[in-house]
Protein backbone atom coordinates (compact mmCIF):
# COMPACT_ATOMS: atom_id res chain seq x y z
CA UNK A 1 0.00 0.00 0.00
CA UNK A 2 1.21 3.50 -0.77
CA UNK A 3 -0.56 6.84 -0.97
CA UNK A 4 0.15 10.58 -0.69
CA UNK A 5 -2.20 12.99 1.05
CA UNK A 6 -2.29 16.37 2.77
CA UNK A 7 -1.29 16.08 6.41
CA UNK A 8 -4.28 18.13 7.58
CA UNK A 9 -6.71 15.88 5.71
CA UNK A 10 -5.21 12.76 7.25
CA UNK A 11 -5.10 14.39 10.68
CA UNK A 12 -8.78 15.39 10.53
CA UNK A 13 -9.78 11.89 9.45
CA UNK A 14 -7.75 10.17 12.17
CA UNK A 15 -9.14 12.41 14.89
CA UNK A 16 -12.70 11.75 13.69
CA UNK A 17 -12.46 7.96 13.81
CA UNK A 18 -10.10 7.60 16.79
CA UNK A 19 -12.81 8.13 19.41
CA UNK A 20 -14.76 5.24 17.93
CA UNK A 21 -12.04 2.70 18.62
CA UNK A 22 -12.65 0.04 21.26
CA UNK A 23 -10.85 -0.33 24.56
CA UNK A 24 -11.37 -4.07 25.14
CA UNK A 25 -8.04 -5.65 26.07
CA UNK A 26 -9.35 -9.06 24.95
CA UNK A 27 -9.61 -7.68 21.40
CA UNK A 28 -6.57 -5.43 20.86
CA UNK A 29 -7.42 -5.06 17.16
CA UNK A 30 -10.30 -2.78 18.23
CA UNK A 31 -7.76 -0.20 19.39
CA UNK A 32 -6.49 0.18 15.83
CA UNK A 33 -7.60 2.20 12.81
CA UNK A 34 -7.96 0.27 9.57
CA UNK A 35 -6.35 2.22 6.74
CA UNK A 36 -7.50 1.13 3.29
CA UNK A 37 -6.34 2.39 -0.11
CA UNK A 38 -8.60 0.70 -2.66
CA UNK A 39 -10.83 1.56 -5.61
CA UNK A 40 -9.51 5.10 -5.77
CA UNK A 41 -10.44 5.89 -2.13
CA UNK A 42 -8.42 6.25 1.07
CA UNK A 43 -10.65 5.07 3.94
CA UNK A 44 -10.05 5.18 7.69
CA UNK A 45 -12.23 2.80 9.71
CA UNK A 46 -12.70 2.30 13.46
CA UNK A 47 -15.16 0.20 15.43
CA UNK A 48 -16.02 -0.67 19.02
CA UNK A 49 -18.42 -3.42 17.86
CA UNK A 50 -21.44 -1.24 18.74
CA UNK A 51 -20.72 1.39 16.11
CA UNK A 52 -18.37 1.62 13.17
CA UNK A 53 -17.17 4.79 11.46
CA UNK A 54 -15.62 5.16 8.01
CA UNK A 55 -14.06 8.48 6.98
CA UNK A 56 -12.84 9.15 3.46
CA UNK A 57 -9.61 11.09 2.95
CA UNK A 58 -8.56 12.68 -0.32
CA UNK A 59 -5.19 11.75 -1.78
CA UNK A 60 -3.27 9.97 -4.54
CA UNK A 61 -3.05 6.17 -4.37
CA UNK A 62 0.10 4.67 -5.88
CA UNK A 63 -0.37 1.12 -4.60
CA UNK A 64 -3.51 -0.45 -3.15
CA UNK A 65 -3.56 -2.23 0.20
CA UNK A 66 -4.86 -2.39 3.78
CA UNK A 67 -3.25 -2.21 7.21
CA UNK A 68 -4.39 -1.75 10.83
CA UNK A 69 -2.49 0.95 12.75
CA UNK A 70 -2.59 1.53 16.56
CA UNK A 71 -4.94 4.49 16.95
CA UNK A 72 -3.22 6.16 19.90
CA UNK A 73 0.20 6.15 18.24
CA UNK A 74 -1.14 7.29 14.87
CA UNK A 75 -3.20 10.07 16.43
CA UNK A 76 -0.28 11.38 18.50
CA UNK A 77 2.08 11.27 15.53
CA UNK A 78 -0.19 12.94 13.01
CA UNK A 79 -1.11 15.70 15.48
CA UNK A 80 2.53 16.65 16.08
CA UNK A 81 4.37 16.04 12.80
CA UNK A 82 5.28 19.03 10.66
CA UNK A 83 5.02 19.53 6.91
CA UNK A 84 2.19 19.77 4.41
CA UNK A 85 2.17 16.36 2.75
CA UNK A 86 2.40 12.79 4.06
CA UNK A 87 3.48 9.73 2.10
CA UNK A 88 2.24 6.51 3.69
CA UNK A 89 3.49 3.07 2.63
CA UNK A 90 3.53 -0.46 4.08
CA UNK A 91 6.66 -2.59 4.08
CA UNK A 92 6.83 -5.98 5.80
CA UNK A 93 3.88 -5.13 8.06
CA UNK A 94 5.39 -1.81 9.13
CA UNK A 95 3.78 1.51 8.18
CA UNK A 96 6.21 4.17 6.99
CA UNK A 97 5.25 7.84 7.03
CA UNK A 98 7.44 10.36 5.22
CA UNK A 99 6.79 14.08 5.70
CA UNK A 100 8.68 17.23 4.77
CA UNK A 101 10.38 17.08 8.15
CA UNK A 102 11.26 13.43 8.61
CA UNK A 103 10.48 9.71 8.49
CA UNK A 104 8.49 7.61 10.97
CA UNK A 105 7.79 3.87 11.15
CA UNK A 106 4.82 2.48 13.13
CA UNK A 107 4.35 -1.24 13.66
CA UNK A 108 1.12 -2.26 11.98
CA UNK A 109 -1.18 -5.25 12.33
CA UNK A 110 -2.68 -7.45 9.66
CA UNK A 111 -5.92 -6.08 8.28
CA UNK A 112 -7.42 -9.58 8.17
CA UNK A 113 -7.96 -9.47 11.96
CA UNK A 114 -10.01 -6.27 11.78
CA UNK A 115 -13.77 -6.89 12.25
CA UNK A 116 -15.91 -6.71 9.15
CA UNK A 117 -18.05 -3.57 8.93
CA UNK A 118 -21.70 -4.68 8.48
CA UNK A 119 -23.32 -3.97 5.12
CA UNK A 120 -27.04 -3.40 4.65
CA UNK A 121 -28.81 -5.36 1.94
CA UNK A 122 -32.31 -4.02 2.49
CA UNK A 123 -33.17 -0.68 4.06
CA UNK A 124 -35.59 2.21 4.26
CA UNK A 125 -34.00 5.56 3.48
CA UNK A 126 -34.66 9.22 4.12
CA UNK A 127 -32.63 12.45 3.96
CA UNK A 128 -32.21 15.12 6.61
CA UNK A 129 -29.90 18.19 6.76
CA UNK A 130 -26.85 17.45 8.90
CA UNK A 131 -27.16 20.68 10.89
CA UNK A 132 -30.79 19.87 11.74
CA UNK A 133 -29.97 16.30 12.76
CA UNK A 134 -27.04 17.41 14.90
CA UNK A 135 -29.01 20.15 16.70
CA UNK A 136 -32.01 17.90 17.30
CA UNK A 137 -29.93 15.06 18.74
CA UNK A 138 -27.91 17.42 20.90
CA UNK A 139 -31.00 19.20 22.23
CA UNK A 140 -32.64 16.01 23.49
CA UNK A 141 -29.71 13.72 24.35
CA UNK A 142 -28.99 15.72 27.52
CA UNK A 143 -32.08 14.02 28.99
CA UNK A 144 -30.97 10.46 28.12
CA UNK A 145 -30.05 8.04 30.88
CA UNK A 146 -26.32 7.50 31.42
CA UNK A 147 -26.95 4.01 32.79
CA UNK A 148 -27.29 0.93 30.57
CA UNK A 149 -29.59 -0.83 33.04
CA UNK A 150 -32.61 0.27 30.99
CA UNK A 151 -31.30 0.44 27.43
CA UNK A 152 -34.54 1.87 26.07
CA UNK A 153 -33.95 5.13 27.97
CA UNK A 154 -30.17 5.11 27.43
CA UNK A 155 -31.08 6.14 23.90
CA UNK A 156 -32.80 8.75 21.76
CA UNK A 157 -36.22 7.95 20.32
CA UNK A 158 -36.56 9.02 16.69
CA UNK A 159 -39.98 8.91 15.04
CA UNK A 160 -40.69 10.02 11.48
CA UNK A 161 -43.77 10.57 9.37
CA UNK A 162 -44.22 12.07 5.92
CA UNK A 163 -43.73 15.67 7.09
CA UNK A 164 -42.41 15.51 10.65
CA UNK A 165 -39.47 14.11 12.59
CA UNK A 166 -39.68 13.81 16.39
CA UNK A 167 -36.68 13.31 18.66
CA UNK A 168 -37.16 12.51 22.36
CA UNK A 169 -35.13 11.33 25.34
CA UNK A 170 -35.73 10.76 29.06
CA UNK A 171 -33.94 9.41 32.11
CA UNK A 172 -37.20 9.24 34.14
CA UNK A 173 -36.35 12.50 35.94
CA UNK A 174 -36.52 14.76 32.90
CA UNK A 175 -37.70 14.65 29.30
CA UNK A 176 -36.81 16.55 26.14
CA UNK A 177 -38.59 16.59 22.79
CA UNK A 178 -37.64 18.27 19.51
CA UNK A 179 -39.90 18.35 16.46
CA UNK A 180 -38.66 19.13 12.95
CA UNK A 181 -40.77 19.82 9.87
CA UNK A 182 -39.67 18.52 6.50
CA UNK A 183 -40.30 15.87 3.87
CA UNK A 184 -39.00 12.52 5.05
CA UNK A 185 -41.00 10.02 3.02
CA UNK A 186 -44.11 9.39 0.97
CA UNK A 187 -47.59 10.09 2.30
CA UNK A 188 -48.58 7.50 4.87
CA UNK A 189 -44.93 6.59 5.50
CA UNK A 190 -43.70 6.29 9.10
CA UNK A 191 -40.69 4.88 10.94
CA UNK A 192 -39.41 4.90 14.51
CA UNK A 193 -36.28 3.56 16.19
CA UNK A 194 -34.09 3.87 19.27
CA UNK A 195 -30.50 5.07 18.76
CA UNK A 196 -28.09 4.33 21.66
CA UNK A 197 -26.92 7.53 23.34
CA UNK A 198 -23.28 6.56 22.75
CA UNK A 199 -24.01 6.46 19.05
CA UNK A 200 -25.82 9.79 19.34
CA UNK A 201 -22.72 11.38 20.88
CA UNK A 202 -20.48 9.90 18.17
CA UNK A 203 -22.79 11.11 15.42
CA UNK A 204 -23.14 14.67 16.73
CA UNK A 205 -19.34 14.87 16.96
CA UNK A 206 -18.95 13.68 13.36
CA UNK A 207 -21.57 16.16 12.15
CA UNK A 208 -19.61 19.08 13.58
CA UNK A 209 -17.35 18.72 10.56
CA UNK A 210 -20.00 17.99 7.94
CA UNK A 211 -23.08 20.17 7.55
CA UNK A 212 -24.41 18.67 4.32
CA UNK A 213 -27.36 16.34 3.90
CA UNK A 214 -27.32 13.01 5.73
CA UNK A 215 -28.73 9.88 4.11
CA UNK A 216 -30.22 7.68 6.86
CA UNK A 217 -30.71 4.00 6.01
CA UNK A 218 -32.73 1.82 8.37
CA UNK A 219 -32.17 -1.92 8.22
CA UNK A 220 -32.74 -4.94 10.44
CA UNK A 221 -31.35 -3.99 13.86
CA UNK A 222 -29.06 -1.28 12.57
CA UNK A 223 -28.96 2.19 11.03
CA UNK A 224 -26.46 3.86 8.69
CA UNK A 225 -25.77 7.61 8.53
CA UNK A 226 -23.86 8.70 5.45
CA UNK A 227 -22.58 12.04 4.17
CA UNK A 228 -20.08 12.97 1.48
CA UNK A 229 -17.31 12.59 4.06
CA UNK A 230 -18.21 9.73 6.40
CA UNK A 231 -20.37 6.69 7.00
CA UNK A 232 -21.43 5.59 10.48
CA UNK A 233 -23.12 2.28 11.27
CA UNK A 234 -24.82 1.74 14.63
CA UNK A 235 -26.86 -1.03 16.17
CA UNK A 236 -30.36 -0.12 17.29
CA UNK A 237 -31.79 -0.62 20.76
CA UNK A 238 -34.49 -3.26 21.06
CA UNK A 239 -37.53 -2.49 23.16
CA UNK A 240 -40.15 0.23 23.45
CA UNK A 241 -39.65 3.85 24.42
CA UNK A 242 -41.90 5.03 27.30
CA UNK A 243 -45.26 6.52 26.35
CA UNK A 244 -44.09 9.95 27.43
CA UNK A 245 -46.95 11.98 25.96
CA UNK A 246 -49.18 11.12 28.92
CA UNK A 247 -46.88 13.02 31.32
CA UNK A 248 -46.62 16.17 29.21
CA UNK A 249 -48.71 18.76 31.05
CA UNK A 250 -51.42 20.54 29.06
CA UNK A 251 -52.56 22.89 31.85
CA UNK A 252 -50.58 24.75 34.49
CA UNK A 253 -51.28 25.79 38.06
CA UNK A 254 -48.62 28.52 37.89
CA UNK A 255 -46.70 30.00 34.97
CA UNK A 256 -44.37 32.86 34.08
CA UNK A 257 -42.08 34.02 31.28
CA UNK A 258 -38.63 35.47 31.88
CA UNK A 259 -35.55 36.28 29.83
CA UNK A 260 -33.11 33.38 29.46
CA UNK A 261 -30.20 35.66 30.37
CA UNK A 262 -31.88 36.77 33.61
CA UNK A 263 -32.71 33.18 34.51
CA UNK A 264 -29.13 32.05 33.84
CA UNK A 265 -27.72 34.87 35.96
CA UNK A 266 -30.02 33.93 38.86
CA UNK A 267 -29.24 30.24 38.61
CA UNK A 268 -25.48 30.70 38.32
CA UNK A 269 -25.44 32.69 41.54
CA UNK A 270 -27.63 30.12 43.28
CA UNK A 271 -25.46 27.33 41.89
CA UNK A 272 -22.53 28.46 44.02
CA UNK A 273 -24.53 27.50 47.12
CA UNK A 274 -26.22 24.25 46.10
CA UNK A 275 -25.80 21.30 48.46
CA UNK A 276 -24.87 17.69 47.80
CA UNK A 277 -28.25 17.03 46.17
CA UNK A 278 -27.77 19.99 43.77
CA UNK A 279 -31.20 21.25 44.81
CA UNK A 280 -32.55 24.76 44.30
CA UNK A 281 -35.96 26.05 45.37
CA UNK A 282 -38.24 28.32 43.36
CA UNK A 283 -40.64 30.53 45.28
CA UNK A 284 -43.16 32.04 42.86
CA UNK A 285 -45.33 34.89 44.12
CA UNK A 286 -48.10 36.11 41.76
CA UNK A 287 -49.18 38.89 44.14
CA UNK A 288 -45.73 40.53 44.22
CA UNK A 289 -44.93 39.50 40.63
CA UNK A 290 -41.69 38.01 41.85
CA UNK A 291 -39.62 34.88 41.14
CA UNK A 292 -37.17 33.91 43.86
CA UNK A 293 -34.50 31.20 43.63
CA UNK A 294 -33.02 29.86 46.86
CA UNK A 295 -30.03 27.61 47.52
CA UNK A 296 -28.41 26.47 50.75
CA UNK A 297 -25.26 24.55 51.60
CA UNK A 298 -24.40 23.77 55.21
CA UNK A 299 -20.67 24.02 54.46
CA UNK A 300 -20.76 27.14 52.29
CA UNK A 301 -23.75 29.33 53.11
CA UNK A 302 -27.02 30.31 51.50
CA UNK A 303 -28.32 32.53 48.74
CA UNK A 304 -31.59 34.09 47.67
CA UNK A 305 -31.87 35.86 44.33
CA UNK A 306 -35.02 37.24 42.72
CA UNK A 307 -36.44 38.87 39.61
CA UNK A 308 -39.73 40.60 38.89
CA UNK A 309 -42.08 39.40 36.16
CA UNK A 310 -45.85 38.87 35.76
CA UNK A 311 -46.98 35.51 37.18
CA UNK A 312 -50.23 33.71 36.39
CA UNK A 313 -51.78 31.26 38.85
CA UNK A 314 -51.15 30.29 42.44
CA UNK A 315 -48.25 31.02 44.78
CA UNK A 316 -45.85 28.07 44.82
CA UNK A 317 -42.67 26.79 46.42
CA UNK A 318 -41.02 23.89 44.60
CA UNK A 319 -37.51 22.39 44.33
CA UNK A 320 -35.55 21.03 41.36
CA UNK A 321 -32.13 19.70 40.48
CA UNK A 322 -30.05 22.75 39.60
CA UNK A 323 -28.10 21.02 36.82
CA UNK A 324 -31.24 19.73 35.15
CA UNK A 325 -32.69 23.24 34.92
CA UNK A 326 -29.41 24.62 33.55
CA UNK A 327 -29.21 21.87 30.91
CA UNK A 328 -32.65 22.73 29.61
CA UNK A 329 -32.00 26.47 29.46
CA UNK A 330 -28.89 25.99 27.32
CA UNK A 331 -31.07 24.87 24.40
CA UNK A 332 -33.46 27.83 24.56
CA UNK A 333 -33.31 31.44 23.51
CA UNK A 334 -35.01 34.74 24.17
CA UNK A 335 -37.81 34.70 26.72
CA UNK A 336 -38.41 31.32 28.36
CA UNK A 337 -41.79 29.99 29.49
CA UNK A 338 -41.95 28.10 32.82
CA UNK A 339 -45.17 26.17 33.38
CA UNK A 340 -45.74 24.28 36.66
CA UNK A 341 -48.37 21.53 36.52
CA UNK A 342 -48.81 21.46 40.32
CA UNK A 343 -46.75 21.83 43.53
CA UNK A 344 -45.76 18.16 43.14
CA UNK A 345 -45.91 17.91 39.34
CA UNK A 346 -43.51 18.49 36.47
CA UNK A 347 -42.15 21.77 35.17
CA UNK A 348 -42.36 22.39 31.42
CA UNK A 349 -39.84 24.78 29.90
CA UNK A 350 -39.74 26.11 26.33
CA UNK A 351 -38.77 29.22 24.41
CA UNK A 352 -41.71 31.63 24.24
CA UNK A 353 -41.42 31.95 20.45
CA UNK A 354 -40.51 28.35 19.61
CA UNK A 355 -42.93 25.53 20.33
CA UNK A 356 -40.89 22.90 18.45
CA UNK A 357 -38.80 22.09 21.54
CA UNK A 358 -39.78 21.53 25.16
CA UNK A 359 -38.01 20.25 28.24
CA UNK A 360 -39.69 18.76 31.32
CA UNK A 361 -38.18 18.32 34.79
CA UNK A 362 -39.67 16.44 37.71
CA UNK A 363 -39.49 18.18 41.12
CA UNK A 364 -37.30 16.99 43.98
CA UNK A 365 -38.71 15.88 47.31
CA UNK A 366 -36.50 17.53 49.91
Amino acid sequence: MKFITLKENLKDGVLLVEKNTGRKTTLPILSTILCTAENGKITLTATNLETAVEVWVGGKIEREGRVAIPARVLSSYISLVGGDHITCSVKNGNVEFISNTGRTVIHGQTADEFPLVPQQTESTRFNIPGSVLQASLRNVSIASSVSDIKTEIASVYISLTHQKATFAATDSFRLAEQQVSGVFGDKGWSQSFLLPVRSVNDLTRLLEHDGGDVVVSLGAGQVVFQTKRFRMISRLVEGSFPDYQRIVPVAFTTEFTLSKDILLDMLRVAGVFVGKLSDITFHINPHDKKIEVRAQNADVGENQVHANTPVTGKEMTISFNYRYIMDGLQNMSGDVFFGFASPEGPLLMRSKDDSSYFYIVMPMKI
